[in-house]
């Protein structure tokens, strides 16, 4: 890592430039708070060894000073203080401290907290990179499913034959989830379930028109999601009116089915601990025999949240 090294003490800055470079680390000095500016500047250290008086100034105003220059930079800092002085708390970019007389065993301490700190801000980072990349992805898949169903409408789903369910393993009044990017598997899923037998909803973030065309027969009852939960939809941070018009559903039909095309949709808008919450009342909560069934990408969720699923619905694998 860059370390910086601020202290008007020339004989400080070695002793320390000593110890810090043992440790492996590319070093910098700097014996004055404008110096020290500049540096971090051109240098963009990772950490910042700084004494609490630099020269007549107080060491403090290397980070304010920086702030103002540099303001899309990262800033963290190892106060290097006075043992009668106070350490801030309430400066974010204090990250450590470290008292005079210091051994080189203190500095050592301080050092490799802070580096710790840092590795889990960029393994942050990029798990928020990874989840932003594979939303994107998730969002293309999704856009290409709903293109190909606008162009080929010509097949559309009839009314699948009796025994349908038995044939591909399915049967009612369990619940299913598919682990798929698009939403594809989910609707032959759902075309298995013949409409003159059952009664189906559809929870999507789709159109309702768009999920209507895919399903010429029987009375299907689509929901459609939006963030604003205008124009007929309901919202899909409202989780509350969801599960309600959900359950209205499941007590008030003989032979329920609900499915969700694009749970991921909703996890993205709620968290994963809400959506998951909402689905296991619904689950745990019928009052009747009812199918559930999500789709959801596979990839976006730890082996945890897999297991949380799985642990009541069952994985449903779609055999052409």
């Amino acid at each position: 890592m860059k370390i910086l090294i601020v202290d008007d003490n020339v004989a400080i800055q070695e002793i320390i430039r000593d110890i810090v470079g043992n440790e492996g680390h590319n070093v910098r000095v700097a014996g004055t708070v404008g110096e020290a500016v500049s540096k971090i500047g051109d240098f963009e250290p990772d950490i910042i060894m700084l004494d609490s008086r630099v020269g007549d100034e107080d060491g403090l105003h290397v980070i304010s000073r920086a702030r103002e220059d540099y303001p899309s930079m990262r800033l963290r800092a190892i106060l290097v203080k006075g043992a009668s002085e106070m350490a801030p708390t309430d400066n974010p970019y204090i990250r450590a401290s470290v008292d005079k007389p210091f051994k080189s065993s203190d500095l050592v301490a301080a050092l490799r907290k802070v580096e710790a700190e840092i590795s889990e801000e960029t393994e942050d980072t990029a798990d928020r990179r990874s989840a932003r990349k594979r939303e994107k992805r998730e969002r293309k898949a999704r856009k290409k499913a709903r293109r190909k169903g606008l162009f080929s409408r010509k097949q559309k789903a009839e009314p699948p034959p009796e025994g349908a369910l038995d044939s591909h393993g399915v049967s009612f009044g369990s619940s299913y989830v598919i682990f798929e990017a698009a939403p594809e598997k989910v609707y032959s899923f759902t075309a298995l379930f013949n409409p003159d037998r059952y009664d189906i909803m559809m929870v999507t973030t789709d159109k309702a028109k768009a999920i209507k065309e895919r399903f010429t027969y029987g009375s299907m009852e689509v929901v459609p999601l939006s963030t604003n939960g205008k124009a007929g939809s309901l919202g899909i941070h409202d989780l509350g009116t969801m599960t309600s018009r959900i359950r209205q559903f499941m007590d008030g039909n003989d032979h329920p089915v609900v499915i969700f095309d694009t749970f991921g949709d909703i996890i993205a808008a709620n968290g994963l601990n809400q959506s998951l919450t909402m689905l296991q009342q619904l689950i745990s909560g019928k009052t009747r025999m009812c199918t559930l069934c999500v789709s959801v990408d596979g990839l976006s969720l730890t082996d945890k949240d897999r297991g949380i699923l799985l642990h009541s619905m069952v994985e449903y694998v779609y055999e052409e």
